[in-house]
C-alpha cells in the first residue's frame, strides 16, 4: 500500500464561495457559447440571404436589359462588365458552349436550365450560389449564368471574428474573480452566523444571539430563525434544569423517609404494630414515588412521541359522570358536586381524558371549602368539546395564576396539602395532545374555574 497516498478525508473541501464562483463562471460560459452561436447563426443566415438576393437582382437585371445582354453576348474586352456587386456573369449558348464572360471548367457540368431558385455548388474548394436565366433574341437563345460566393462556413466566420471571441476568456476570468469576491461579500453574514454558533457551542452560553443585518433579506430571516431556535433551546434548557432540580427534590423526601423508617425499624421497633406502621409509611412513600415516576414518563412520551396514545371515538359524558360519582364516594368535606352534561363524543385517548378530568375534579374538591360546591359542565362548541370545573374554594392568588401550569409549581396556600405540583401541568399537556388548550380563572377566597377545550 502506498504510504504517501492522500486520504480524501484530510483534503480541505472547496469553500462554498469558490463553488458558487465556479458555477457562476460556468453558467456565464454557457451563456456566451449559446449567445455567440445564435449571433453567428443569424449573421450567417443574413449573409446567405444577402448573397442570394444580390445574385438574383444582378442576373435578372442583366437578362431584362437587352442592350447590355447584346453587348455581353457579342463579346467585350472589358471584363468589368461581367462583374457587379461580387456577382460574376458568363454567357452560354443553347448547346452549353461558353460564349463570353468568366470561364470555369468546373461549371460546365452543371445543367443549363432556366432556374428560378439559386443552387449551391463547390468551386475551387469554395462554395458558391449560381442561377441561370434564358435570354432569346430573334435568331438565337442564350443562357446567362451568375455566380456569387456563398456565406462563410462556421470555421471561417469564427476566424473572421476571432477578435471578439478572444474577449471571452478575459470575460470569464473577470467573471470568476468578480464572482468570487461578490460571493465572499454575500456569504459574510453566513460566516458570522457560523462563528457565533461555534462560539455558543464552545462557551455553552445560550444567551448569545446572532446579529441580524436589518435588511430583511433571506439571510436576515435565517438569522432570526436561528435566534428563535436559540431562544427555545435556552428556555428548554432552563426548564430542564429546573425540572431536574424539582424532580430531585420531590424524590429526595420520600427516599429519605423510606431510609429513615427502615433504620428505625431495624434498630428500635420491636412491637409488631409499630412495624406495620413503618411498613405502611414506606408503602405510602413508594406509591408517591411511583405516581411521580409514572407522571414523568407520561410527560416524556407525550413530548417526545416515544409512545403513541391511540385515540378512538369515546362517550365523554359517560366518563365525566363516572368520575363525578367516584369523587362523591371518596369526598370527605361534604362538598356538593353538580353536573351539567350534554351528550358529547370525541376522538380521544380515554385513559388520558379520564386522567385529565379526574385531576381537575380532584383539585376542585381538594381546595374547596367544607360544605362547598363543585360544578362540572361538559358541552359541545363547534369543533371542540368544552369541559369546565369550578369550585367556591380558596382560589388562587393573582400573582400565582400565570404559573399554575408549570411543572412542580405550587402556590404557598396549596403547600399544606399533599401533591407534587404536576396535576395541572399534565392537564395542559393532555389538552394540547388532543389539539386543544387549558385556561383558568380564579379569585382569591372565592374559588376557581378551569376550562379545557379539546378537538372532537
Amino acid at each position: 500500500m502506498n504510504q504517501h497516498a492522500i486520504d480524501p478525508k484530510t483534503l480541505k473541501p472547496r469553500s462554498l464561495k469558490l463553488k458558487m464562483a465556479l458555477w457562476y463562471t460556468f453558467i456565464l460560459l454557457m451563456i456566451c457559447i449559446v449567445f455567440m452561436s445564435v449571433i453567428l447563426s443569424i449573421y450567417r443566415s443574413a449573409e446567405r440571404k444577402t448573397a442570394i438576393s444580390t445574385l438574383e437582382k444582378i442576373v435578372d437585371d442583366t437578362a431584362l436589359n437587352s442592350s447590355k445582354t447584346d453587348t455581353l453576348i457579342n463579346g467585350t474586352s472589358d471584363y468589368s462588365a461581367f462583374i457587379a456587386d461580387d456577382v460574376q456573369l458568363m454567357i452560354y449558348d443553347e448547346n452549353g458552349e461558353h460564349v463570353a464572360g468568366f470561364f470555369y471548367p468546373e461549371l460546365n457540368s452543371l445543367p443549363l436550365t432556366s432556374d428560378t431558385v439559386p443552387a449551391r455548388t463547390e468551386l475551387g474548394g469554395n462554395s458558391y450560389y449560381y442561377i441561370n436565366r434564358l435570354v432569346k433574341d430573334s435568331t438565337n437563345a442564350y443562357y446567362i449564368r451568375g455566380i456569387i460566393a456563398a456565406e462563410n462556413d462556421l470555421t471561417e466566420m469564427i476566424k473572421s471574428h476571432r477578435e471578439i471571441l478572444a474577449t471571452i476568456p478575459v470575460l470569464l476570468v473577470m467573471a470568476l474573480t468578480g464572482g468570487y469576491f461578490l460571493t465572499r461579500s454575500f456569504l459574510k453574514p453566513v460566516r458570522n452566523m457560523r462563528r457565533t454558533a461555534d462560539e455558543i457551542r464552545r462557551s455553552s452560553d445560550l444567551s448569545r444571539r446572532i446579529r441580524t443585518n436589518g435588511r430583511g433579506d433571506e439571510l436576515d430571516e435565517l438569522a432570526k430563525v436561528i435566534n428563535a431556535m436559540f431562544d427555545k433551546l435556552e428556555n428548554d434548557f432552563e426548564a430542564q434544569k429546573q425540572f431536574t432540580s424539582n424532580v430531585s427534590h420531590e424524590l429526595r423526601t420520600p427516599v429519605s423517609v423510606i431510609l429513615a423508617q427502615c433504620e428505625y425499624g431495624f434498630d428500635k421497633a420491636d412491637d409488631p404494630e409499630e412495624l406495620l406502621q413503618i411498613i405502611a409509611s414506606i408503602q405510602e412513600q413508594g406509591y408517591k414515588m411511583s405516581g411521580l415516576i409514572n407522571t414523568m414518563l407520561m410527560f416524556t412520551r407525550i413530548e417526545q412521541g416515544t409512545e403513541k396514545y391511540p385515540k378512538s371515538e369515546n362517550d365523554l359524558t359517560e366518563t365525566v359522570h363516572s368520575l363525578c360519582e367516584d369523587m362523591r364516594i371518596i369526598d370527605g368535606k361534604n362538598i356538593t358536586i353538580t353536573e351539567d352534561l350534554e351528550d358529547v363524543t370525541a376522538n380521544v385517548n380515554k385513559e388520558m381524558f379520564s386522567l385529565m378530568t379526574g385531576n381537575l375534579i380532584q383539585n376542585a374538591v381538594k381546595y374547596g371549602k367544607e360544605n362547598g360546591h363543585v360544578n362540572v359542565t361538559l358541552k359541545s362548541s363547534g369543533d371542540y368539546a368544552v369541559l369546565k370545573v369550578s369550585d367556591d374554594g380558596i382560589g388562587i392568588p393573582e400573582e400565582d395564576l400565570p404559573h399554575i401550569w408549570e411543572r412542580f409549581y405550587r402556590s404557598d396556600k396549596s403547600r399544606s396539602t399533599k401533591g407534587t405540583g404536576l396535576g395541572l401541568a399534565l392537564v395542559k399537556e393532555i389538552a394540547e395532545y388532543h389539539g386543544g388548550f387549558a385556561e383558568a380563572e380564579s379569585t382569591e377566597g372565592k374559588g376557581s374555574c378551569f376550562t379545557v377545550k379539546i378537538r372532537k
